[in-house]
């Protein structure tokens, strides 16, 4: 295996399918050589100088001096190495095992790690950078309490063995796969194929067949091997090309070997494909170093490498990499799938999900401690929108960065909220939601809503919700109640992302929210009426929007022929009120009346036009309440009437008028004049003054009662004794 530029512990890309315990050493030997990547060629026993320490992965010189002393015997090397063994995490601290990408790109030592410490000081985060497969195997064994990888079809079975605390991990950002060649490119990848992975790929496969060109691969089930084995599948059928099956297990797709069918336990690597065992960073600085029996001919490197751009981009920059040598020899000569290509335009996406890691998987073990508060704060940190938007400037590129926020849905607004609406008046908002990540299904059925936002800035209860159709779209209809500052938020959605793998691949994308809109809502009066009665006169009417009232009133304003309007009655308004009546006595005259309606800093102000009215002088007729009960909406009144009526026939009725719903959401939008009906009457016998009537009201409304009385003969109706009732 050393001999073939592989790990001492690499069996090609088939390594995940060896015993357990023997998978566990080469996690420790991959950690090693995340600080040293030890190159040698074929017709050298000895091993060249080692890489300078990855930044962030500290030093392991024990490690080194095993691999050296162990060069010509690298079995005998994994009874030195330590096994990886369940241990437990401390209040304190906070194990993440993962993918090498986030470490190896720096975003795990300079974003990550220094910003969740500093909004979490209670946890010290360790973070274990190795391949996608070698960290899931770790994460169930009970090493860590959070995972964070990037390979759909490794993940699919960690969640589906019950491993994940959530349904499914949560999306935080994803990045692109390149491939990496020297500048004499003897596959002309560069020229024929930039745009068209597979095709290079098998460019690659021919010109090293020709003995020209060389393949470095990390071997394994990293995230990265995964992937590339997707890519080559597509080159199946290409003459001169053998592809061994990798198991569904393992990843699945096709990798390079010397034989077909399943493939072997034991490397079949053709002479110019190379299988590492290296972590990314180090696996690039292989490649550019490019010490294999079949490069360097004619004296010039040959080799070519997939890797994540992240990686590759920390490596070519001084201040990310820590002062570690660029792989000078190396250069993009592919990236960016076209539609047209084998595989379309969404090939080389990289997403990338965390896990939160479920302790119930390890009841029973006492080795094993899941510090599940650290691993729930470490997911909402890294979906979190502070962090999320750190990724654009990563490594200051802009335009084009490595990795890209994807924890949210995106929400794009087609029909926005108006600067100003009338009360009462219907909005549309309309737009459409999808996942950013490229090539992921419609956002179909989920539900999107309007909130108003709250003191502080939080949205607060949705005031209105609709659903997305087949393509993520939405239509969202409502009045505004108040003045206010409005988004459009989704909740968190559970999402799969991929039907075609068994089990399915699904993820969890956290709520989302526009930026505010401010709206202005003019208040305003509707069906207003006046009717004048012997001493007083009678106002009833809506208020618009009919609900969401804070400070909500109704003024009735009043003077004569001359002179300037006064208050002379005010009516008080519950949150879901959106009718009223007022009652308001009145000397016999000529009188203009208004109506204002006011609720500061909830709604403009409005005001009728003056009404033009005859007061009747007051009768002795009269007709007052002494007492009123209700209980589960069922009322008992008793009252007195004057004069006494003379004869029988004489009728005293209670009439109401719902003023609208206590459900302070309730979306009344007004209508015509409210008008009192009937809600009891009592027949009165001759020469009695007092009456007792008894009737229903519907529960969980607001109701204003007056009671009518009529002496019967000649004589006119008497109307009094106003009130205003909320039935529970």
């Amino acid at each position: 295996a050393v001999r073939k530029g592989l790990s001492p512990f690499e069996t090609g890309p088939y390594a995940p399918t060896e015993p357990a315990a023997r998978r566990q050493r080469h996690v420790r030997l991959s950690i090693g050589l995340h600080a040293y990547a030890v190159p040698m060629r074929v017709d050298s026993p000895a091993m060249h100088t080692a890489y300078k320490p990855w930044p962030g992965s500290g030093s392991n010189h024990n490690v080194l001096r095993r691999l050296l002393l162990c060069a010509g015997a690298a079995l005998i090397c994994v009874l030195l190495l330590p096994t990886v063994a369940a241990r437990a995490d401390t209040p304190s601290t906070l194990t993440v095992v993962g993918t090498s990408d986030v470490q190896d790109s720096g975003l795990m030592p300079l974003l990550i790690t220094p910003m969740f410490e500093k909004a979490y000081p209670a946890f010290t985060l360790k973070y274990v950078s190795v391949g996608t497969g070698v960290a899931i195997n770790d994460a169930e064994s009970g090493v860590a309490s959070a995972l964070l990888v990037h390979a759909a079809a490794l993940e699919n079975q960690f969640v589906a063995q019950g491993f994940s605390k959530e349904r499914f991990g949560r999306a935080i950002f994803y990045g692109d796969y390149v491939l990496l060649g020297p500048a004499s490119d003897p596959a002309g990848v560069l020229a024929n194929a930039p745009h068209d992975m597979a095709t290079a790929f098998a460019r690659i496969a021919a010109a090293g067949a020709a003995g020209k060109a060389d393949f470095v691969s990390r071997g394994g089930t990293p995230g990265t091997t995964v992937q590339e084995h997707a890519i080559w599948a597509l080159d199946a059928g290409t003459p001169g090309l053998t592809l061994c099956n990798v198991s569904d297990t393992n990843g699945g797709g096709e990798a390079p070997s010397t034989a077909s069918g399943a493939c072997p336990t034991t490397t079949s690597n053709p002479p110019w494909y190379h299988t590492t065992g290296l972590t990314q960073g180090p696996n690039i600085e292989a490649a550019n170093t490019c010490n294999f029996t079949n490069a360097g001919n004619n004296g010039a490197n040959d080799c070519y490498v997939f890797t994540d751009r992240g990686t590759f981009e920390c490596l070519t920059s001084a201040a990310c990499a820590g002062g570690s040598v660029a792989p000078s020899n190396l250069r993009i000569v592919a990236r960016d799938n076209s539609a047209t290509a084998k595989g379309g335009q969404n090939l080389l996406i990289n997403s990338f999900h965390a896990y939160a890691i479920n302790p119930a998987a390890f009841a029973g073990n006492p080795n094993v401690q899941i510090n599940s508060t650290a691993a729930t704060d470490f997911l909402n940190f890294l979906t979190s929108p502070s962090f999320q938007a750190q990724l654009k400037s990563f490594l200051g590129s802009t335009s084009d960065p490595p990795f890209i926020a994807d924890a949210s849905p995106k929400i794009t607004i087609t029909s926005g909220f108006p600067g100003k609406v009338q009360g009462g008046k219907k909005v549309t908002i309309s737009g459409s939601i999808a996942n950013v990540v490229p090539g992921t299904p419609a956002l179909a059925n989920q539900t999107v809503s309007v909130n108003e936002v709250l003191t502080g800035g939080l949205p607060g209860l949705p005031i209105a919700s609709g659903k997305t159709n087949s393509a993520g779209a939405f239509s969202i209809t409502f009045s505004p109640t108040s003045t206010g500052s409005y988004v459009v938020t989704t909740n968190q959605i559970t999402q799969i992302e991929n039907s075609l793998l068994n089990p399915v691949f699904g993820d969890l994308l956290q709520p989302a929210s526009t930026a505010a809109s401010k709206v202005t809502v003019q208040g305003a009066l509707q069906g207003v009426s006046y009717s004048a009665f012997p001493g007083r006169v009678l106002v009833t009417g809506t208020v618009l929007p009919g609900s969401g009232h804070v400070k909500g009133t109704v003024v009735v304003l009043a003077r004569g022929k001359k002179g300037r309007f006064r208050k002379i009655a005010t009516s008080f308004l519950g949150s879901g009120d959106h009718a009223f009546a007022i009652s308001a006595t009145r000397s016999k005259g000529t009188w203009f009346f208004e109506v204002r309606y006011q609720d500061p800093s909830t709604v403009l102000a409005t005001t009728t036009r003056a009404k033009k009215l005859f007061v009747p002088a007051r009768d002795s007729a009269g007709i007052t309440t002494s007492s009123f009960k209700v209980k589960n909406g069922r009322f008992t009144l008793k009252g007195r009437i004057a004069p006494k009526p003379s004869r029988s026939g004489t009728i005293v009725q209670v009439l109401g008028l719902d003023a609208g719903p206590l459900n302070a959401s309730a979306q009344a939008t007004g209508g015509g004049s409210p008008r009192f009906r009937v809600i009891a009457t009592v027949r009165v016998r001759g020469g009695a003054t007092k009456f007792m009537v008894r009737g229903g009201l519907k529960r969980g409304e607001h109701w204003i009662l007056e009671l009518k009385y009529e002496p019967g003969g000649a004589a006119g109706s008497a109307y009094g004794g106003l009130r205003s009732v909320r039935v529970t």
